[in-house]
């Protein structure tokens, strides 16, 4: 007989265990369900009195609109948006079932403030108790994009209830030490004097926060860790300023904080991120910064802020993406200084569209040509901007073309 032959015969005499998936260890079973929305892997508890419990020890408590209901409910009349006292009593529903052990993520995303403090304390207790390394907070109830392109353009049609202060529990040191990642929207914080710091996180996001310049140095310098960082649309926030090494500190975002001033930190990045008005970007080392996108908010001069500016003081920048609006032509003095290893540069200037108002020539940027010889890709954007009065009312027209 074959050896083919002989093998077939053999796994015809073999039987095939049937495989269950109830038979999986309990952990297995909860591991899988965890790869679900919550909403879903609740639904799975009406499968049988075995599945009714598995749900409970779900890793990532994802509590938002999608997930505890439909964006709208359909009525009699058409359709509304979830309402407060809904959400707030089926999230109460779920984490009264959970188990509280073995959460890994933790995010609330509903537009609440001062008023739904109560809830939001036990949610934020549940979050401590049961150890979570990262936890969300997003209380704009808004989109992100559409919410702060209001916010950073002073629309005053958005009406600002008073925001939920954080309780002082979320900064005691036995949660500290658990805490991996934290992302605060649209909330008030006041660290408290004995604060010991989040010993073990690694990223911090604090957008629409209520945060005083001494409270974000205080979190800073407590904080050793610390690998992204992320300060957004804090109005109240005038410097970032930390002379303590922040030795594990590699990508920083600072998006529209209209009052800051200054950015000081004692830090080697590889990546930074920096929209709003012209200020001195200070950091120990730039050795290793690599990727910039810059956008600032004032006029001032893309091609001078390049060749001498903070740019100029990264000798192995990559990757620069740099937005300006600009009014005067400025040339640029020669020097020995080159971008050895840029190889990629977006540019995108906003000009006068009226050429008794343009002092500008888009020719100089010609000069980018010398100064990075050794540069792959160059996309230069330019924005003609018009301006028209009608009736005290001031119109923007944006004319754009773009050259590559």
């Amino acid at each position: 007989m074959r050896n083919s032959e002989l093998h077939g015969e053999i796994a015809k005499g073999r039987k095939v265990q049937k495989v269950s998936l109830w038979n999986l260890p309990m952990d297995i079973l909860s591991r899988i369900l965890s790869l679900l929305p919550i909403n879903e892997a609740i639904r799975t508890s009406v499968l049988s009195r075995k599945w009714k419990y598995v749900w409970c020890s779900h890793s990532n408590l994802t509590l938002n609109k999608g997930t505890m209901r439909k964006p709208y409910v359909k009525t009699s009349t058409g359709y509304r948006w979830l309402r407060d006292n809904e959400f707030i009593t089926r999230a109460d529903a779920v984490l009264r079932q959970h188990s509280g052990m073995g959460v890994e993520r933790m995010e609330i995303k509903f537009g609440l403030h001062s008023k739904h403090a109560d809830h939001i304390d036990r949610w934020v207790n549940f979050a401590i108790a049961s150890k979570t390394k990262e936890f969300v907070i997003d209380l704009s109830g808004w989109d992100k994009s559409i919410f702060f392109s209001k916010l950073s353009a002073g629309n005053h049609r958005i009406v600002r209830e008073p925001p939920y202060n954080l309780p002082s529990q979320l900064f005691s040191p036995s949660y500290g030490s658990s805490l991996r990642c934290l992302e605060l929207t649209t909330v008030s914080l006041q660290i408290p004097a004995d604060f010991k710091g989040f010993l073990n996180l690694k990223s911090l996001s604090l957008v629409d926060v209520s945060i005083t310049d001494e409270e974000v140095q205080c979190m800073l310098s407590k904080c050793n860790l610390l690998e992204f960082l992320d300060i957004s649309f804090c109005k109240t926030v005038t410097s970032i300023r930390m002379l303590h090494p922040l030795d594990q500190l590699k990508h920083l975002v600072i998006d529209i904080c209209p009052k800051l001033q200054e950015i000081e930190l004692n830090c080697s990045l590889t990546t930074l991120k920096y929209s709003g008005n012209m200020i001195p970007l200070i950091f120990a080392s730039t050795s290793r910064l690599t990727n910039s996108s810059i956008v600032f908010l004032t006029y001032g001069s893309a091609l001078s802020y390049i060749a001498t500016g903070f740019p100029s003081t990264l000798p192995r920048l990559e990757t620069l993406n740099l937005h300006c609006a600009e009014r005067e032509r400025t040339i640029v003095p020669e020097g020995p200084f080159k971008f050895t290893y840029l190889r990629n540069l977006r540019l995108e200037l906003f000009l006068p569209g009226h050429e008794n108002i343009r002092k500008t020539d888009v020719l100089d940027y010609a000069h980018l040509l010398k100064i990075a010889p050794f540069m792959e890709t160059l996309e230069l954007s330019v924005s003609l901007l018009f301006l028209v009065h009608i009736s005290h009312v001031t119109i923007l027209f944006v004319k754009k073309c773009q050259r590559q």
